[in-house]
């Protein structure tokens, strides 16, 4: 296969499977929304957003992740249940049959046979893996947040005696406040604020790593809402969790559907194929070739006519040179192995879903069909180059929105709320309290 790494990144950033356009609308997102606090709100409201943003990016990227490999360390260890295995293949007798029988390695026929052996346990701990997974990311969040309303706090009171002192020093008041700068310094540690359609699709959101960020990223929505420490930082931070949740998870696949549909309509160029497969010699070859097209045909025509998912995936196994298993691997779509030979092979504990293998067909069809009566090399090339460009603009698009306009209209609406001014409310709050404590 000859993949370049541009043509791996640009299908990272086109896939709904992976965590890089995620992280590069959080990096927009962080940065344009840490600007305008610092501008609006000075250093406090600065740090105060720079500690939360980066502190939560962290925690949302690499939380559920990190807390799954302590847990296939531990318990999976605990019970010899393999952490690869995808309960879902276990789940039907016809899939796991298969396999078993095409395993391409005799550790995986072990660990297969293992939990189907334990399949109560093996998907008991599935759930297990996932719940604590999310509760341990949750509570590292929840500390995240404590962390940094009392750094925050500490350093409104610290600015707010600081500037009394500096008052009192300039009006040549005698030393009263001596008092009040032993009772901060005794205080210093801050203070707290108080504070089967259905199972089909709650099982991909177990498994699905970005999907097991939307469960999280709500979850840390709700809790940043509640955790407000003021009624406008609670409007603010519905704004922003609204346009996130948005802009990272449901923008990019409107805007996606929005080009490929342009572009088939009006440039009679079909870009939903994966940008990995086409840099690769597999799609230069279908586009060449009169029976990989014929194999892709057929594949087409089984799929649509097999009357158990058994037939399907005994063809997939059985057929791992076929033109669109081969594309199917290199989309990402089939995960893959060495087998004991050392020969690249589908990795048998990994989930198949049937309903891409079909789309990925269909796809394949037309992007044969589009080709006809063109030069074939100037046809994947213009393919390739407005895949690159509508998945780049695709992503800026959305970084644009996170990092400039929905910030900016953010803060314009504190300006409104606020009789024109820009002011860290939760500064300004705070400060009330100390005037009322210290006078």
């Amino acid at each position: 296969m000859s993949i370049n790494i541009g043509s791996q990144l640009i299908s990272k950033l086109g896939s709904p499977n992976s965590k890089i356009p995620l992280a590069a609308k959080d990096i927009f997102n962080t940065a344009g929304y840490t600007y305008f606090s610092y501008n609006a709100g000075g250093s406090i409201e600065g740090k105060d957003r720079l500690v939360d943003e980066v502190g939560t990016g962290l925690i949302w990227l690499f939380g559920i992740p990190i807390y799954k490999k302590l847990i296939d360390s531990t318990i999976y260890k605990l019970f010899k249940i393999s952490p690869e295995i995808d309960f879902r293949v276990i789940k039907d007798n016809d899939y796991v049959k298969s396999a078993i029988e095409n395993a391409p390695t005799e550790q995986i026929v072990k660990e297969l046979k293992q939990a189907v052996k334990n399949s109560k346990t093996t998907k008991s701990l599935a759930i297990l893996k996932f719940a604590l997974s999310l509760l341990l990311t949750m509570l590292s969040y929840k500390a995240l947040t404590t962390f940094k309303q009392k750094m925050t706090k500490k350093n409104i009171e610290k600015e707010f005696i600081e500037n009394k002192q500096k008052n009192y020093r300039n009006q040549k008041i005698s030393p009263l406040f001596e008092d009040i700068a032993r009772f901060n310094d005794k205080n210093s540690k801050g203070i707290s604020f108080g504070s089967n359609g259905i199972i089909s699709i709650a099982e991909d959101f177990m498994i699905n790593p970005v999907k097991n960020m939307v469960i999280l990223d709500a979850g840390i929505s709700v809790s940043r809402i509640k955790s407000a420490r003021t009624k406008g930082e609670a409007i603010e931070y519905g704004i922003k969790e609204g346009s996130f949740l948005f802009f990272v998870y449901g923008a990019g696949k409107l805007i996606s559907n929005v080009i490929d549909k342009l572009s088939e309509k009006f440039l009679n160029i079909p870009i939903k194929l994966d940008a990995k497969f086409l840099s690769s010699q597999t799609a230069e070859k279908l586009l060449t070739q009169t029976e990989l097209q014929e194999n892709t045909q057929a594949f087409a025509k089984m799929i649509k006519n097999c009357t158990t998912t058994k037939e399907i995936y005994d063809f997939i196994f059985e057929n791992q040179n076929n033109i669109v298993v081969q594309a199917a691997k290199e989309s990402g779509i089939i995960a893959t192995i060495k087998d004991d030979l050392g020969k690249q092979k589908i990795d048998t504990r990994k989930y198949i879903d049937i309903k891409e293998i079909k789309k990925l067909a269909e796809n394949l069809e037309t992007f044969i069909e589009k080709s006809k009566d063109k030069d074939i090399f100037q046809y994947l090339k213009k393919v390739k180059n407005l895949k690159v460009a509508s998945t780049i603009l695709n992503v800026a698009v959305c970084c644009i929105f996170l990092g400039i306009i929905v910030p900016k209209a953010m803060y314009e609406y504190r300006k409104k709320h606020q009789d024109g001014k820009n002011d860290f409310h939760v500064k300004t709050q705070y400060e009330k309290e100390l005037a009322k404590k210290y006078d």
